[in-house]
């Protein structure tokens, strides 16, 4: 059973994802996101970088979003998603690939590190402002190097998707959910 907090962090998310607005997550969001991240990088559309792009966005709506479309209906509502990822975390062995597939996307320029500015551009595509973003890099950067390596990035995402209470740090993941 999902804590209150967790399910409000866990709506806070799924507002994060619902790029249209809709009130839905789809592959039309994942499709929306690929175009977005593609653009940080210039690449135009069609573009090796934009098809790499969609096919890495497109998995994550095939293998975890749409795994919570309970209803078959093609889109995940705000309830299926927080079921969704309950089910998922109630798993001992909860282990997300996903997670890692994130960080690569948001890694710009492909050097296994996170800097303040991908960290910011990142927020950006989530329509999240620069304060929001170097306020939580500061709360997931542990070792306060100034940039988030892999291990700091996939395990404030887990820890977001699977800690029940307030206090852990990966609970900032997606800013505040307040």
């Amino acid at each position: 059973m999902l804590s209150e907090y967790h399910r409000k962090k866990l709506l806070h998310h799924f507002r994060c994802l619902d790029a249209d607005k809709s009130g839905f997550i789809g592959k039309e969001d994942a499709e929306v996101f690929a175009s977005r991240f593609a653009q940080l990088r210039n690449a135009e559309p069609g573009s090796g970088i934009h098809k790499d792009l969609l096919s890495k966005w497109l998995y994550i709506w095939e293998n975890f979003w749409s795994k919570a479309d309970s209803d078959g209906d093609g889109k995940v509502s705000p309830e299926e998603f927080c079921q969704g990822i309950e089910k998922g975390v109630s798993n001992p062995d909860f282990n997300d690939p996903l997670i890692e597939s994130l960080f690569d996307i948001v890694d710009l320029d492909g050097d296994d590190q996170i800097s303040q500015e991908e960290h910011r551009l990142f927020f950006s595509v989530f329509d999240m402002d620069a304060e929001t973003s170097a306020f939580v890099f500061s709360k997931l950067d542990i070792n306060q190097d100034g940039i988030l390596n892999k291990q700091e990035f996939v395990s404030a995402k887990r820890d977001f998707l699977t800690e029940k209470e307030p206090g852990a740090v990966g609970n900032w993941f997606w800013g505040s959910v307040d």
